[in-house]
């Protein structure tokens, strides 16, 4: 199928701005990028006049929670946490039990399909559902990649904390997940919980059995004490406890990152590994701010995510400037071109490691994920502006994305999904999620 958008403002994911231009998708990439009107009549495209709209690579979230998309406006008895662990015990490890199949299936498509509404093109999970660990991985992969059609990475959140029978079944689902895919649409880690949940024992035995191409994806350092207890317990630090047992490489995400030191990050930085920032989780969670200057001044690939937290990339880009202000008490702290890297640069280098293609550009050749976003500028709009509108406009007032194409497939059109009838999944999600509160409660 070929696509042709006339008469579209173009903003190519780098420095390139068209005022008004055309672009053509076929056989999964772009074809063509031009500038200038269009009277193109052609009969054999499927043509749409971007009149009014802007045309942007779609987004992506480094690091998400997609079961999470059945959490809301959940009322938990005994919910009073005064620390992150019991958050998470009170609230997220009460919840992952209580996912079976159906709820694993609805909340992936529930979230992907709000991702959509984000302009979110590549979604990058971290999946846990101990009383129904076989399978669920593909349960993500239908969900997200054949149903909805985006880009997906996947793994399976490993964790002591459920006993041996899940724990023993997290590391089968994530070996068995990473042997079956690999391609430019759905990729694989090996997911872990966080070193305060992961025992030496188990960690030893992932270790000799990760292939040598795999990462993982681990929460590190959320809340302080992750890193009181791997001292504690362990004897040195998180990030040297990673690394010894090998896991440290140059597809690996490391979520969170707040409370490790100095020579944690260098380690990272020797290694090559993927850090991901999660500011609006970490407020939510009173967790600590991330440490943007020591990140970036080491040069090590950072990116933004979720953080189960929503799906709007803009909006977590804004609100991780405005962190990094509040927290230094300095209108600057939040540096401009470095919070921009996460979201336009450092998010697509972890794609292109994952997943093995360029996406997050429109020039010809790259990857066919193109969002088309209804906009009208109130001030003037071109390349020195466009990220002053997307953080003040777009960001924070609404986002309207009228259509989206993930490898050429058109995804939404005119605002309405394409392949998916949105209200039967909203009312069978909500059905889900009352019957996974009832088990909780």
């Amino acid at each position: 199928m070929t696509v042709r958008i006339d008469n579209v403002s173009i903003w190519d994911g780098g420095d390139r701005w068209i005022e008004r231009g055309s672009i053509v998708l076929e056989n999964e990439v772009i074809q063509t990028v031009d500038d200038g009107a269009s009277d193109s009549q052609s009969t054999e495209e499927a043509r749409i006049d971007g009149q009014g709209k802007v045309a942007i690579p779609g987004f992506i979230n480094a690091h998400t929670h997609l079961y999470s998309a059945l959490a809301r406006g959940m009322a938990l008895d005994g919910f009073a946490p005064k620390t992150f662990t019991q958050i998470l015990e009170q609230l997220w490890w009460r919840m992952d039990k209580a996912l079976d199949p159906p709820s694993v299936r609805s909340s992936a498509l529930v979230g992907a399909m709000e991702a959509v509404r984000c302009g979110v093109t590549t979604l990058i999970d971290h999946h846990a559902s101990p009383y129904s660990v076989p399978n669920s991985l593909d349960l993500l992969k239908k969900a997200v990649c054949a149903d909805v059609g985006l880009r997906g990475v996947f793994c399976y959140e490993l964790s002591d904390r459920d006993g041996a029978q899940s724990r023993d079944q997290g590391i089968a689902e994530n070996l068995r997940f990473l042997s079956e895919n690999g391609n430019s649409i759905t990729g694989a880690q090996f997911g872990m919980h966080a070193s305060f949940t992961l025992s030496d024992e188990t960690l030893a035995t992932v270790a000799e059995q990760l292939p040598p191409h795999a990462g993982i994806h681990i929460h590190v350092a959320e809340g302080p004490e992750d890193e009181v207890q791997c001292e504690q317990a362990h004897g040195r630090r998180i990030v040297e406890r990673l690394d010894r047992f090998g896991f440290l490489k140059r597809n690996s995400i490391l979520a969170h990152c707040l409370h490790i030191n100095e020579a944690e990050k260098d380690l990272i930085r020797e290694r090559d590994a993927i850090v991901v920032h999660n500011p609006h989780s970490n407020m939510n969670n009173a967790v600590g701010c991330f440490d943007l200057r020591g990140f970036v001044g080491r040069n090590i690939p950072v990116g933004l995510g979720t953080d189960g937290l929503g799906c709007n990339m803009l909006g977590e880009r804004f609100v991780a400037g405005i962190l990094q202000n509040h927290t230094h008490a300095d209108p600057l702290a939040g540096d401009f071109n470095a919070l921009n890297g996460l979201l336009f640069t450092g998010n697509q280098e972890i794609a292109a490691r994952l997943l093995g293609v360029g996406v997050g550009r429109i020039e010809p050749g790259a990857p066919a994920d193109v969002v088309l976003v209804d906009y009208t500028p109130p001030t003037p709009l071109h390349a020195g502006t466009i990220m002053g509108h997307f953080l003040f406009g777009i960001a924070v007032h609404n986002l309207r994305v009228s259509d989206v194409f993930v490898a050429g497939r058109p995804i939404l059109r005119d605002g309405s999904f394409v392949d998916l009838d949105e209200a039967a999944v909203y009312a069978e999600a909500r059905a889900q999620a009352q019957a996974m509160w009832n088990r909780i409660q």
